[in-house]
């Protein structure tokens, strides 16, 4: 469904003509016209109007994920540019009146203008100073929509109707008694909306009605504690992903169960079948591939705080971007920390922010991080976020957003690292924790930038882990004693499947060996093991080949670890990408942790462990 919101109906007059829609007597409040995929109101002028239309036209629905709330209207210019009937897709909302600034999604492929507009209380009729467009409703609009939609699902489409002059003599106002006036830009506009008209979802883990039933019946019976419950519907959605069906539950149909203890000893015959019949592969349908063209590249937009504007890392970025449309925003988390963000679609369009740096960039190494026995484990994090879409991530449970914030200011950061240096005379610093540092290199050159600051602090070490292959940059450079480079290694098939836009396996070991023979030292990380079919056929292959292509003396030490993430980021982590096999595994939860049963993790572990051990020392694992 499509939701249009309009002020007048004169610019809903031609929407109503394309869609063929229909007058909607169900609704007295306001003027409704529909059909089956769109109902559009009209508001009225104003953005108390524009809100309160809105929540009634949505009021009572249920609204899915595939549906879209749509602002169009006419908007005056103070652009010396502008034309009567350019279209200008809204990227940016302020109200006169106030300091807030709203930031819309701009993710979709389109060939309009984009602009910040400025919402008034009433009509301007001259131009003023630094503001762009001027409206009466979108901040209304955009404030309300926010609470009900996905901010994707936000669109605001506006057509020039007024160019605004410095002398109110001069303005140029098109004439509302020409009702054709304007009829390309809707053509346009029509054009442009059709794309989300009835857009599929990928309901193969939604279930259907008899599903539905089923489920009822059979909790009915089982008489489960909340937590069960809620634990029972997680496996269902992983039977139902991983086979297309929960047909193991018609076995518990219409069995009797006479205590609670039944009803738990059924639950754990449920939950170890969804562990043990591991043999049916999935062919999934990733979202992009559902309508690729519908969304804009990567980067085609940049947002960077007004205070490092002029930054010599900021200027050295842009420096590597033509055509890219730059936003200006005062601080990031405007952008970055909003609400109702979609994390995985923001991959599809990724988004990159520029921002000056927090306090206190240098943290305490984590409990559940590897400190390879160094003394002063430290970690820094100067981007958040990765270009790489790995489906077991923990950043997804960490962000609500799926754009990538760069810190500029690196060399504040390395006068941090060097007052801890200096106290502590020795410290192991992690320098790729937030982010894959190397796979981004080419942007922010942030790599290099540490060489050259570690160069002469032998007791500085630090580690730059990646799944990337882009290494020509260090292939030139002198090796450093105290510069590792740790590589996260998955088997072939799990690399190509589940790590999106990350070098391939064979990449990644081709890397690895190059590094060694130019002197580098070089980890290797099997971190997240996750279990899958033919686990053993699939990690034995790949450190046997591994291992006939590196020097086995020349790796200094290897770390393995199972999929292991908090209780709270899973659940984020589940919502945020329902049709995951990965996500959706009946873990098991310890101190509010989800991992793997003690039994398999000691399993996966020890599998692992005795492959390495064919090749390596066992001084040399860390685990």
């Amino acid at each position: 469904m499509l939701y249009i919101v309009t002020a007048l109906y004169i610019e809903a007059k031609p929407l109503i003509s394309l869609f063929n829609l229909k007058k909607d007597n169900t609704y007295t409040k306001f003027q409704v016209f529909s059909n089956e995929n769109i109902k559009l109101i009209i508001s009225g002028t104003g953005k108390i109007k524009s809100a309160t239309a809105l929540t009634y036209l949505i009021s009572n629905k249920d609204i899915k994920e595939n549906e879209y709330i749509i602002n169009i209207g006419f908007i005056a210019s103070s652009n010396n540019n502008s034309q009567l009937g350019d279209i200008v897709y809204i990227s940016k909302i302020q109200n006169a009146y106030s300091d807030t600034t709203f930031y819309p999604e701009i993710i979709y492929k389109h060939n309009f203008l984009e602009g910040s507009l400025t919402t008034f209380d009433k009509i301007i009729d001259n131009k003023i100073e630094n503001i762009e467009y001027i409206d009466m409703e979108a901040y209304g609009f955009f404030q309300t929509a926010s609470i009900f939609f996905k901010k994707d699902k936000i669109i605001i489409l506006k057509i020039i109707s007024d160019i605004l002059k410095e002398n109110v003599k001069d303005r140029i106002l098109f004439d509302f008694e020409d009702d054709n006036l304007f009829n390309e830009s809707y053509k346009k506009i029509y054009d442009f909306l059709l794309k989300f008209v009835n857009i599929p979802t990928d309901s193969r883990n939604n279930f259907n009605n008899n599903e539905q039933d089923l489920i009822k019946k059979v909790l009915e019976n089982l008489k489960l504690s909340d937590t069960m419950t809620y634990e029972l519907f997680n496996i269902l959605k992983y039977l139902k992903i991983k086979y297309g069906n929960i047909d193991i539950l018609k076995k518990y149909e219409n069995i009797e169960i006479n205590s609670k203890v039944q009803g738990k000893k059924i639950f754990e015959e449920i939950k170890e079948f969804s562990k043990l019949n591991n043999k049916v592969e999935i062919e999934k349908k990733s979202l992009e591939n559902k309508n690729h063209n519908l969304f804009n590249n990567r980067f085609s937009h940049i947002y960077v705080e007004k205070k490092i504007l002029n930054n010599k890392n900021t200027l050295e970025i842009l420096s590597k971007f033509k055509d890219v449309k730059i936003i200006e925003i005062e601080n990031y988390k405007e952008v970055f920390s909003s609400n109702n963000q979609d994390f995985h679609l923001q991959k599809l369009g990724q988004k990159l922010i520029l921002a000056s740096n927090k306090a206190n960039m240098i943290y305490e190494g984590a409990v559940v991080c590897e400190s390879f026995e160094n003394d002063n484990f430290y970690y820094t994090s100067s981007i958040i976020n990765c270009v790489y879409d790995c489906e077991y991530c923990y950043l997804q449970g960490v962000y609500s957003s799926g754009n990538i914030v760069i810190f500029v200011d690196i060399e504040k950061v390395f006068e941090e690292v060097e007052e801890l240096y200096n106290k502590l005379k020795t410290l192991y610093l992690c320098i790729s924790y937030d982010t894959d540092l190397l796979a981004i290199e080419n942007i922010c050159g942030f790599s290099e930038k540490w060489y050259y600051f570690i160069e002469d602090k032998k007791d500085l070490k630090i580690e730059l882990r990646t799944k990337s292959g882009n290494i020509d940059k260090f292939l030139n450079l002198k090796p450093l004693d105290n510069f590792i480079v740790a590589f996260t290694l998955s088997p072939e098939n799990l690399a190509l499947k589940n790590e999106k836009y990350t070098a391939s396996f064979k990449n990644r070991v081709k890397a690895i060996k190059e590094l060694q023979e130019k002197g580098w030292k070089v980890r290797i990380c099997i971190d997240p093991l996750i279990y899958s079919d033919n686990f053993e056929e699939n990690y034995g292959q790949m450190i046997e080949y591994l291992f006939n292509e590196i020097d086995k003396e020349k790796v200094i030490d290897v770390s393995i670890g199972v999929f292991r993430i908090s209780k709270e980021y899973l659940k984020k982590m589940r919502n945020q990408n329902q049709n995951s096999e990965i996500l959706y595994y009946p873990f098991e939860c310890i101190d509010g942790v989800y991992t793997y049963s003690n039994k398999t993790k000691s399993y996966m572990i020890n599998f692992i462990k005795e492959q390495f051990l064919k090749y390596i020392d066992e001084k040399k694992i860390y685990i």
